[in-house]
């Protein structure tokens, strides 16, 4: 089975959209004259992860693992290279929204998204 998504080596469901893009560290400050002085740092890669819904095994590990403020291990198919990226990043803006399927009798978590920025 393809790998599309890992966090600290445990396997979720294949998520519906993953995107890569990068965060500029930078650092403003004001001259004696009044202008700002902006200065590129350096930049983290971000990853964020969508799903269309999530069971609710699914979503206590995902919840699980992002909880707190430590850092987490999170391997993701690169849809661009084809190949899988792996970071250790700090989770941030976990989104959710409870569903109940009634067809099947089960709670369920939709919409589900979160950002990964490298340390």
């Amino acid at each position: 089975m393809a790998v599309f998504f890992k966090i600290n080596s445990k396997s979720i469901h294949a998520p519906s959209g993953i995107s890569f893009s990068y965060e500029l560290l930078d650092k403003e400050e004001r001259t004696m004259d009044g202008t700002m002085v902006v200065d590129i740092i350096g930049q983290k890669k971000k990853i964020t992860v969508d799903w269309d819904y999530l069971s609710k095994a699914d979503m206590k590990t995902l919840s699980e693992e992002v909880s707190g403020n430590t850092f987490v291990t999170v391997t993701a198919h690169d849809t661009v290279s084809g190949e899988l990226t792996t970071i250790t990043a700090r989770a941030k803006n976990l989104k959710y929204e409870p569903y109940y399927d009634w067809a099947n009798s089960r709670l369920m978590w939709k919409s589900v998204s979160v950002d990964f920025v490298e340390r």
